[in-house]
C-alpha cells in the first residue's frame, strides 16, 4: 500500500483521500500529504485519547482523523494454563516460566508449544518485543529521536528471556492466519485487538481465550505498544475542501441515538463500520462509548483498557527501515545465530545510521 501511494503521487495518479498506517507519517507528510484545516485538528485533538492524537501527529501536526486503534495484550488459553496448574504471567520471568510449564512434548516432537513467536513478520516480531521492552522500563529511542536504545540492559533482558523460551524447547514459530493457537496447538502470544475477528470465527471457544496485560520487569509499569490508521488528504487533489468535509461527516457522531445502530449513544459512521465489519477499536472516544455492546466483551474490553497506558509506537524518520533491521536481528537472536546483546547493537547500529541520514 505504501508503494501504490508513493508511486501514484509520483506518477499524477493518487486519490484524494488516502487512509495510511501511522508508521508511514515521516515518508509521507512534507511531501504527499495536505495539512487538515484548523477544525479537524482541533476536532480530532479534543475527542481522541492522547496517545491516540500522538500517532495521528507528526512533526508538531495532526495529518488526519485516526480510524482503527491497535494495541497488544497477552493472549492465552485458559485451559492449557489451567491443566498446567499456572497462572498468565504478569512478569517476565513468569513469562518464560509459565511457557515451559505448559510446553507438551511426544518425544523430541513438539506437540503443544507454551509460546507462539511470529517470525518473518516485522510487527509480529517487534511489537510485542517493544511492549515487553517498555513494560520493563526500557526505551525504543531518546528523546530527540537521534539514538536507538533498545540495545539498553532492559532490552537485552527481553531478548534473553525470548531466547530461553526457544532454547528450552517451549517456543513455535508462525503467524496468526496460520490458526496455531486455534488449534490447540499453543499456549499463549502476545497480539493486537484485531485478532478478535479471526479467533471468533474458528472453533475455540471464546470463553477459553483469556486476555492479560504485558508481562512486567522489576518495578515496570504494563505499557503495551499502540499503533493505528488514519484518514488524510493528498495534498495534489483538487478536491481538498469536499474531501476534509466528507471526511469530517464519517467521523462525527450522528444526532441522536436513533441514526445509529449502537446501543450506548450516537456512534460516527465510521465508528459503526469498524465494530460492526473489522471488529476493530475505533479511535474517537465518543465512538467507544457508543459501541460497549461491542468493545466491552471479555476478549475486546482488556484492550480497550490497556489504551490508557499504551504508547504509540515510534512516529520517526525512517521507522519503517528501523523496524525491519531490528526484526532481522531479534530473530537471528532466536534462532541462535547470534546472542542477544549482539543482536540489539547490530541492529541500534543500523538504526543510528538510519536515524542520522534522515535528520541530515
Amino acid at each position: 500500500l505504501l508503494k501504490r501511494i508513493t508511486t501514484g503521487a509520483l506518477g499524477g495518479d493518487a486519490t484524494d483521500i488516502i487512509h495510511i498506517y501511522n508508521l508511514w507519517l515521516p515518508d509521507l507528510a512534507t511531501s504527499i500529504l495536505a495539512p487538515p484545516p484548523e477544525a479537524v485538528s482541533a476536532d480530532v485533538s479534543a475527542a481522541y485519547a492522547g496517545g491516540t492524537v500522538a500517532g495521528a501527529s507528526y512533526a508538531d501536526q495532526i495529518w488526519g482523523f485516526p480510524t482503527e486503534v491497535n494495541v497488544y495484550q497477552l493472549v492465552y488459553n485458559k485451559a492449557m494454563l489451567d491443566a498446567a496448574g499456572v497462572t498468565a504471567p504478569t512478569k517476565l520471568s513468569e513469562l518464560r516460566d509459565a511457557a515451559k510449564a505448559c510446553t507438551i512434548k511426544d518425544g523430541d516432537t513438539l506437540t503443544q508449544a507454551g509460546y507462539i513467536f511470529q517470525a518473518t513478520w516485522d510487527s509480529g516480531v517487534v511489537h510485542p518485543f517493544t511492549s515487553l521492552l517498555w513494560s520493563n522500563n526500557g526505551q525504543y529511542v531518546n528523546e530527540d529521536h537521534t539514538e536507538a536504545l533498545f540495545n539498553q540492559q532492559p532490552g537485552v533482558d527481553v531478548l534473553q528471556v525470548e531466547c530461553d523460551i526457544f532454547t528450552d524447547g517451549s517456543a513455535m514459530t508462525g503467524v496468526p492466519e496460520d490458526g496455531d493457537f486455534e488449534a490447540g496447538r499453543a499456549a499463549m502470544t502476545i497480539m493486537a485487538n484485531w485478532w478478535g475477528a479471526q479467533l471468533k470465527a474458528s472453533d475455540i471457544g471464546m470463553e477459553n481465550i483469556g486476555v492479560g496485560p504485558i508481562p512486567i520487569g522489576e518495578g515496570g509499569t504494563s505499557t503495551a505498544l499502540q499503533y493505528e490508521w488514519l484518514w488524510a488528504v493528498n495534498n495534489a487533489t483538487k478536491n481538498a475542501d469536499a474531501a476534509w468535509n466528507f471526511l469530517t461527516w464519517l467521523n462525527t457522531p450522528a444526532s441522536g441515538d436513533a441514526a445509529s445502530p449502537a446501543a450506548g449513544g450516537a456512534s460516527s459512521p465510521m465508528g459503526d463500520f469498524l465494530t460492526s465489519a473489522l471488529n476493530a477499536i475505533p479511535g474517537r472516544t465518543s465512538d467507544q462509548d457508543a459501541h460497549q455492546d461491542v468493545l466491552g466483551d471479555p476478549f475486546v474490553a482488556p484492550f480497550v483498557a490497556a489504551l490508557a497506558t499504551a504508547k504509540t509506537e515510534a512516529v520517526i524518520p525512517g521507522a519503517q527501515e528501523i523496524k525491519t533491521a531490528l526484526q532481522t536481528q531479534i530473530e537471528s537472536a532466536w534462532f541462535g545465530e547470534t546472542d542477544p546483546q549482539t543482536a540489539l547493537n547490530t541492529a541500534a547500529d543500523q538504526a543510528n545510521g538510519i536515524l542520522a541520514e534522515k535528520n541530515g
